[in-house]
């Protein structure tokens, strides 16, 4: 098992073959090197693959400012609480020319410019339960696919990256924070906008989100969806209503308070609690996650692999995450019926 990575054994960027190496040729080329928070969800190709195209298509092309969306990425993973991913984004605020933002947002100051400090209050927002803050600015595609995608992808980081590891300043001119660490790539202004969804050929396609538009983003967005939700066919139905519930309870936002789970798993037999429990930590308290409760889950089934754990840990995730979107999705059909 990689040291870097928890509960399971990534696919390193040398044995990569079939979808998992086309997907890092493609991020290593527009994004970054191959570091945990990419090899992480790798014993799942499919979830490894929507998860890309989520990112790039949203995030990384299309017509909002990088800087922008970066913000956006930064300020979800700061209300997540996720240091590694708020860590990484300060990074590329640096890297993109604006280590003054960078350090302000560091000290805890807002933004000097207001459409910026705007942009990072609504960010932030998205992780209370609730109407979030209205969105100021266009495209909706872009912006919720940035933020929702920040949403799974800090879940399954505290989940899956051990506590205390850092990804250093991601710039490839300094000493990295350890062996592997991600380093940024030079920005290039060719992408393609949906260069990405070739990679989703033959995943469930699942139902297109009307903020997308029509937008590459949203296609990623349903795929991730989909594909994710594969991961309930390792959980009993009883087992799946209660991790419904509990995370419905929360709006699927994050909570401290993980010992009100013990009561609604105490209605399932004792072997259908411990993979309920692992899908809600992963979706409500990922940093509470243990490896002795991913491993109990595995010990009830021996055919248990590296490939279900993923699919468990991000069915959890994007339970959570759809509680978000449905949030968003109001507000913007609100905004859509005003206009």
């Amino acid at each position: 098992m990689s040291t870097y990575v928890r509960h399971v054994t990534p696919v390193a960027p040398e044995r990569a073959n079939g979808l998992v190496s086309r997907v890092y040729e493609q991020v290593n080329a527009e994004a970054s090197s191959i570091g945990p928070a990419v090899q992480m969800t790798s014993p799942a190709p499919e979830i490894l693959a929507a998860g890309w195209s989520l990112t790039r298509e949203a995030q990384l092309v299309g017509a909002a400012p990088v800087l922008d969306k970066t913000l956006v990425a930064l300020g979800v993973s700061q209300a997540n609480h996720c240091h590694y991913d708020t860590l990484a984004w300060l990074g590329a605020l640096r890297l993109l020319g604006r280590p003054d933002l960078a350090d302000a947002i560091d000290r805890g100051e807002q933004p000097a410019d207001v459409r910026l400090a705007a942009l990072l209050d609504w960010a932030r927002s998205t992780a209370t339960a609730g109407a979030p803050a209205p969105l100021p600015g266009e495209p909706v595609a872009e912006y919720f696919g940035t933020a929702l995608f920040s949403h799974f992808i800090n879940r399954m980081v505290l989940a899956m990256l051990p506590a205390g590891l850092t990804p250093g300043t991601l710039n490839p001119a300094d000493e990295p924070a350890f062996a592997g660490a991600p380093v940024l790539r030079p920005w290039r202004t060719d992408r393609v906008s949906g260069a990405s969804l070739s990679l989703l050929a033959g995943l469930p396609e699942g139902q297109l989100p009307e903020w997308a538009g029509g937008a590459p983003a949203g296609r990623a967005y349903a795929t991730l969806v989909a594909v994710a939700g594969q991961g309930a066919g390792l959980l009993t139905p009883a087992a799946r209503d209660v991790v419904s519930s509990v995370i419905g309870t929360h709006r699927g936002r994050r909570t401290t308070d993980t010992d009100q789970l013990d009561e609604p798993l105490s209605r399932l037999p004792d072997q259908e609690q411990t993979g309920a429990r692992v899908a809600i930590l992963a979706g409500l308290a990922p940093d509470a996650l243990t490896n002795d409760q991913v491993a109990a889950w595995r010990g009830t089934d021996r055919r248990y692999s590296d490939h279900c754990t993923v699919y468990l840990l991000a069915y959890g995730a994007m339970a959570a995450v759809g509680h978000i979107e449905a949030d968003l999705a109001g507000t913007y059909a609100t905004g859509a019926r005003g206009a």
